[in-house]
């Protein structure tokens, strides 16, 4: 993709650069950063298996999704759009005695007798 694709750009941004420079600038850089440190101190601290136990169930359910979906993939992957199977195998057409050369090679496949 070029950059003249891309509606983003690089560039710096001077009505969001000047909004943070009066965000931060004194008098409010001391709301800023109360408001940060503040935020901060909300924060529980919790070990990792804390931390990854909360994202047990998430997990599992994204898990359970993408088998379903797979599922879902693996067994679309044989039919055919007007809804009949066109999964079908050799040994079905051999059977079926549709082929004109089925009985022959049904003959040939059976074990000779001495």
């Amino acid at each position: 993709m070029t950059d003249n694709m891309s509606p983003f750009s690089a560039d710096a941004d001077p009505i969001l650069g000047e909004a943070l420079r009066s965000a931060l600038a004194p008098p409010f850089d001391a709301a800023f950063v109360g408001r940060v440190m503040a935020r901060l101190a909300q924060r529980s601290s919790r070990s990792w298996d804390e931390e990854l136990a909360q994202w047990f169930w998430r997990g599992l359910v994204a898990a359970s999704v993408a088998v379903v979906l797979a599922g879902w993939g693996w067994t679309r992957v044989g039919a055919s759009p007007d809804g009949n199977d066109a999964s079908t195998t050799v040994a079905s057409e051999l059977l079926d005695g549709s082929l004109p050369v089925a009985d022959i090679v049904i003959a040939s496949m059976s074990p000779s007798t001495p």
